[in-house]
C-alpha cells in the first residue's frame, strides 16, 4: 500500500485546541482576551497558534510589537472553516445531549442587515434534526416586526434603534425603529449592539452647504433612515431621498460613487467611506440593536432560539468604532 501524501499526516495533527485558539485570538484581537476566553495562559494560546502555523505552514495572524494587528489571507481563508468546523462539533455534542427538535418553526430574518452565519446554522440544525421544519422569510426589519405582531411568525430577528422596554411611536408598541413585540412568550434577547454613524464618499461634505440633503436609504420602515430623518429634522436639516434600495451593497455602492450621505452601523462602512461628525454638521445618531424576538411558547422555539443566538454572536467580528470625521480602515 502506497504511503499518504504528507498533508493528510500535517491535517491529523491539528487539533481543536488549535483551531480554538486560534478562532479566539482572530475574533477577540489578543492573546490576553482568548486566554480569558479559553480559561488557558496567554503562554499556552501562543504555543496552540504557533504549533498550528508550523503544521500549516503558513502565518496566520500578523503581530506588530507583540500586538495583534489582524488576520494574514492564509488566516482570513481559514477563520471561515475553522469556526464551522468549531460549530459543528459542538452542534453535534448539544444533539446527544438534548433530545431531537420536532416540528414547524416560522422564522423571519432581517435582509437590510448582517447577522453572522444563519444559513450555515438553520441548515446544520436541518441535518441534525430529521423531524424539524423550519420556514423561513427573510425581509425589511419592519415588515418582520409586522409580521411577529400579527401572530405570523415563531421566531423573528431584527434591527431596532430603541432602548429596551422603551414605549413605540403614536402608541403602536411595535416597529424596526421602534420596541420589539412582547407576544405571548416575551422572550426578547440583544443580539449585538453597533453605533450608527453618517457616511459619506472620502469627498467631504458637510450639511451646511446644500439646500437639500442628498440621503441614500433603505425603504421606509428601516430604523437607519428613521433614525436619520428623525436627527436631521431635529437638527434643521432639508433632505431629500436621492438613492433608497433594500440591498445592502447597493446603499453602500452608492455612497461610495458619491450619491448622498447614508446611516450605517459601524460593521457595514466601507474602506472608501468617511464618518460625518459634528464638525461636519450631522447630528448623533443613536445606537442600533439586533434582537431576537421568541414569540410562541415552548422548548423548540426556546432551543432553536439559542441555535440562531450562537450563529450571531460566533460569527460576530470585534470591530474598532472608527473615531468621528476620520476615515475608516
Amino acid at each position: 500500500m502506497s504511503p499518504r501524501p504528507s498533508v493528510q499526516a500535517d491535517t491529523r495533527r491539528v487539533t481543536l485546541e488549535h483551531l480554538r485558539a486560534f478562532v479566539c485570538v482572530a475574533e477577540d484581537g489578543g492573546f490576553q482576551r482568548a486566554s480569558r476566553e479559553l480559561h488557558r495562559s496567554q503562554s499556552a494560546i501562543t504555543q496552540s497558534l504557533q504549533k498550528l502555523e508550523e503544521i500549516l505552514g503558513s502565518r496566520l495572524i500578523e503581530r506588530r510589537q507583540g500586538h495583534v494587528v489582524g488576520l494574514t489571507p492564509a488566516g482570513e481563508r481559514l477563520l471561515p472553516s475553522a469556526r464551522d468546523i468549531l460549530a459543528r462539533l459542538g452542534d453535534a455534542v448539544g444533539t446527544l445531549q438534548r433530545p431531537e427538535l420536532s416540528g414547524r418553526i416560522a422564522l423571519g430574518v432581517p435582509d437590510d442587515v448582517r447577522v453572522g452565519d444563519l444559513h450555515g446554522a438553520i441548515s446544520r440544525c436541518l441535518g441534525l434534526n430529521r423531524g424539524l421544519r423550519v420556514e423561513v422569510t427573510s425581509t425589511l426589519s419592519s415588515h418582520v416586526a409586522s409580521l411577529l405582531e400579527e401572530g405570523r411568525l415563531d421566531i423573528g430577528i431584527l434591527k431596532t434603534t430603541a432602548a429596551p422596554g422603551e414605549a413605540g411611536p403614536a402608541g403602536r408598541g411595535l416597529a424596526s425603529n421602534g420596541p420589539v413585540p412582547n407576544g405571548p412568550a416575551g422572550g426578547e434577547r440583544t443580539l449585538r449592539v453597533e453605533p450608527l454613524h453618517f457616511v459619506a464618499a472620502r469627498r467631504r461634505i458637510a450639511a451646511g452647504d446644500l439646500d437639500e440633503l442628498p440621503l441614500v436609504a433603505f425603504p421606509e420602515g428601516c430604523a437607519y433612515r428613521a433614525a436619520a430623518l428623525r436627527a436631521l429634522a431635529r437638527a434643521g436639516t432639508a433632505v431629500y431621498l436621492a438613492y433608497v434600495s433594500a440591498s445592502y451593497e447597493n446603499i453602500r455602492n452608492a455612497v461610495s460613487a458619491g450619491l448622498g450621505v447614508a446611516a450605517l452601523p459601524v460593521g457595514a462602512i466601507a474602506p472608501d467611506h468617511v464618518v460625518l461628525s459634528a464638525a461636519d454638521g450631522f447630528p448623533a445618531l443613536p445606537p442600533v440593536r439586533l434582537v431576537l424576538i421568541v414569540r410562541s411558547r415552548g422548548a423548540l422555539f426556546d432551543r432553536f432560539a439559542d441555535v440562531l443566538e450562537g450563529a450571531v454572536l460566533q460569527g460576530g467580528r470585534s470591530i474598532a468604532v472608527p473615531p468621528a470625521g476620520r476615515e475608516t480602515a
